[in-house]
């Protein structure tokens, strides 16, 4: 997984990266043609644009899925005698949430002395 991320990454900062340059260019053409207000309003617009693409490519998609495991695991150092745990996921704030029950059994086999099932 840490290498998907790393990969994003780089991309990201590909795309990063030709934005920027695409924002100077525009500063440029902007500045080389000031005269003409319509045009610079236009080229004001492109660049929120710009700006826009960038923060969305540099927002991080996916979920924090450690958040939840650093969760667990301290829970699990406070009582190590816990059979299960609740999980509680909402992804919009209401007053009354509708949620779905997911049961999961998550046990580890066990082995016999060989390491064997």
């Amino acid at each position: 997984m840490d290498t998907l991320k790393n990969e994003n990454k780089d991309f990201t900062s590909d795309v990063v990266y030709h934005l920027e340059q695409l924002e100077c260019d525009l500063l440029s053409f902007q500045i080389d043609n000031n005269r003409n207000f319509i045009l610079s309003k236009s080229i004001d617009n492109l660049l929120i644009r710009v700006n826009m693409i960038k923060s969305l490519v540099q927002i991080e998609p996916r979920f924090d899925l450690m958040v939840i495991y650093e969760g667990l695991i301290k829970k699990i150092k406070q009582d190590n005698q816990l059979t299960g745990c609740y999980l509680l996921l909402d992804w919009k704030v209401i007053t009354e949430p509708n949620r779905g029950l997911l049961k999961y059994s998550i046990n580890k086999p066990k082995s016999d002395n060989n390491g064997l099932r």
